[in-house]
């Protein structure tokens, strides 16, 4: 590589908005400025005398995948050669969205009201050591979305959550404790709390 303008892209799409640093470190600064371009941000350096150059590249204070790169310069000297020499150049991101790229799965447009979910049991109350604690919960008239239930005790996740769903967006929950505490049990339709989640549940 001459020295001469070299420039790189660093692909931010689909990773959110933040904080991204480029530095280089070589036998002599490097004139360098970083533009915005569609797929996320250009990176244009000039390095002034031959030698090996390491290009860190960091996002939110953590290396991309292959940072620090090593480019070897070759050609003449530009500048004078000095020690170890940094260059530096952060810029705040905005969001990127790639054209064309699969985003993973769109999940359904879901119409629905956690507000009228009912839940019932004494699974909700109190729970049995190495035993089913049940409860049920209806949405039957709540509209359509996915049922989210978790158990966390004093250790973490309890051991085993079981949904069945019975039809018409009736289910039936059974859960496994095996140490004693308080635990909580968080019961969503979607996004959002039914009412009384987070339960508080004696073990």
């Amino acid at each position: 590589m001459e020295s001469h303008k070299t420039d790189f892209i660093i692909d931010t799409c689909n990773a959110g908005v933040g904080t991204l640093a480029v530095t280089i470190d070589g036998p002599s600064k490097v004139s360098m400025d970083c533009t915005e371009v569609e797929e996320g941000y250009k990176v244009r350096y000039t390095p002034l005398v031959p030698g090996d150059y390491y290009v860190s590249v960091k996002y939110n204070g953590y290396h991309i995948v292959g940072s620090p790169y090593k480019v070897t310069c070759t050609g003449d000297d530009l500048a004078e050669r000095g020690a170890q020499e940094t260059s530096s150049v952060v810029v705040e991101t905005v969001q990127k969205i790639g054209k064309g790229k699969p985003l993973g799965p769109v999940l359904p447009n879901f119409k629905s009201d956690a507000s009228k979910v009912t839940s019932k049991g004494m699974g909700l109350k109190k729970a049995y050591l190495q035993k089913q604690n049940q409860f049920t919960v209806s949405a039957t008239d709540a509209g359509n979305n996915i049922l989210y239930v978790g158990v966390y005790g004093p250790k973490g996740p309890c051991e085993e959550v079981y949904i069945k769903h019975l039809g018409r967006n009736n289910y039936q929950v059974n859960y496994v404790v095996r140490e004693r505490g308080d635990y909580i049990v968080i019961v969503k339709w979607g996004d959002e709390h039914i009412p009384g989640s987070p339960y508080k549940v004696d073990v």
